[in-house]
């Protein structure tokens, strides 16, 4: 049961679906079928599900409404995805065995899905990998680039697989996406850091310190699917406003006594530091009055932070192994 809202669609366009059957054994998943319609006003139609020979492998439900153009989307692209913001935390087992670690504990990675990136970055103007960056030149160029991407798309297909463990949700503001934070031992906001790229309409990300990222040269490729472009990367951090140094995990904050920095910091991608401010401006359109602080990776106050934020996670008060095991100082390339 999923609501899409896309604007700018032309009278003539259609509706393509692909219907497939989630197996947790494997990373692919097996077809069931598909269909094409127009998009034209309906509610609750039922529509077959062809598989092969036109077979009716099952039966679809939709409904479609049209609605009109507003002045602030008439400027829109054609095909716009305009929310809700969707996410997905893709928790996977597999990714042990993957880097031959003997470790059974669930690994996290978040894709959340934010609506008109178009309007605040330029499509062709995007962040290159960096030719100055020698594990970036070791996955995009050289005798090994070919191996070493196969091998990271590998792993990227297992930590974004969908299985029966994946959690699907709705964020609708701010507060939504600090509950994706909590630290489910403790219940409070883990004081960790998080590595991100925004790719292909979707923000993704997982904690920075993980141990299956050790075998991969860049934790930014990985997440990016070897893209050579994209459109930011960098790491952030959650903390308490005031910082983690006054921090008493026995008060109870409100959601707007949390601020989220977030940073350019990517030496795979090299994102320009002059478009953090559009960074800015597009999470806190996705995540209304979310409290949001932008550094330059080089910046000492965004060091400091940081320090902070991994000091507290080794400290009593957080009162989670979860937190200090990733938190301790990455040994990992950007």
């Amino acid at each position: 049961n999923e609501e899409w809202i896309v604007r700018n669609v032309p009278s003539n366009g259609k509706l393509s679906v692909k219907v497939c059957d989630k197996d947790d054994e494997t990373i692919y998943d097996d077809d069931i079928g598909k269909f094409q319609t127009d998009l034209i006003p309906v509610e609750n139609k039922e529509i077959p599900i062809l598989g092969p020979l036109d077979t009716i492998r099952g039966r679809f439900k939709l409904s479609i409404i049209l609605l009109e153009s507003s002045p602030d989307t008439l400027n829109l692209r054609p095909y716009t995805f305009d929310g809700p913001v969707h996410y997905s935390r893709h928790n996977s087992l597999t990714v042990g065995h993957l880097t031959k670690i003997n470790d059974e504990r669930l690994y996290s990675t978040w894709k959340i899905y934010l609506k008109r990136i178009d309007t605040y970055f330029d499509k062709k103007q995007k962040q290159k990998w960096n030719s100055s960056y020698q594990a970036a030149k070791s996955i995009f160029e050289g005798p090994m680039s070919h191996a070493m991407q196969s091998m990271i798309k590998k792993a990227h297909r297992l930590l974004y697989a969908k299985y029966t463990t994946t959690e699907f949700g709705l964020l609708n503001s701010h507060e939504d996406f600090w509950k994706l934070l909590i630290d489910r031992n403790t219940n409070n906001i883990k004081p960790c850091v998080y590595t991100y790229i925004i790719e292909d309409h979707t923000w993704r990300f997982s904690e920075t310190g993980a141990s299956f990222f050790v075998d991969f040269a860049s934790k930014h490729a990985l997440h990016a699917n070897c893209a050579e472009t994209v459109i930011y990367a960098g790491e952030f951090h959650p903390r308490p406003i005031g910082g983690w140094n006054q921090y008493n995990p026995n008060e109870i904050l409100s959601w707007n006594q949390w601020e989220l920095v977030i940073d350019n910091g990517s030496g795979t991608y090299a994102p320009d530091l002059k478009l953090l401010d559009k960074l800015k401006d597009l999470l806190v359109f996705n995540l209304p009055n979310l409290n949001l602080i932008t550094y330059d990776f080089k910046d000492p106050q965004l060091k400091s932070s940081i320090e902070a934020c991994r000091n507290f996670a080794k400290s009593p008060k957080a009162q989670s192994t979860e937190a200090i095991k990733f938190l301790l100082p990455s040994p990992l390339l950007h």
